[in-house]
């Protein structure tokens, strides 16, 4: 705060105990005494309240980042999650178009072979 020294303190006194009265000094410095220490527990108050709400509002700035990382996630997930039904949905196609393929395949080869039973001399 301000810096006082022995000697600026000992006129301070002085002056008081001429100004005020050697009876009435000790009152006054109890009183000066108590509104110092009421000040001062006012002012540790005052910074601790201030402390908490600069918390409070660094913890509201680290959620608000956190909602808006854990949103940002979500969308990837649900985009990979397309991604991979999309990919799943192609790969069954595929999977059914070539199981259709292979069963034409296989009518056509057994048609053939009977058709070529049908067509071959009876011994």
């Amino acid at each position: 705060m301000f810096e006082a020294s022995f000697l600026e303190m000992l006129v301070v006194a002085v002056v008081a105990l001429v100004v005020v009265g050697p009876e009435r000094l000790p009152g006054l410095a109890a009183k000066a005494g108590r509104m110092l220490g009421k000040l001062r527990a006012f002012v540790a108050t005052t910074r601790s309240d201030i402390e908490r709400e600069l918390q409070a509002t660094e913890l509201r700035d680290l959620l608000s980042k956190q909602e808006h990382e854990l949103r940002d996630l979500r969308n990837m997930m649900y985009a990979k999650a397309d991604s991979l039904q999309q990919d799943i949905r192609a790969t069954s196609q595929t999977a059914e178009t070539s199981f259709r393929s292979a069963a034409d395949s296989a009518k056509a080869a057994l048609n053939a072979d009977a058709s070529t039973k049908d067509n071959s001399p009876s011994p």
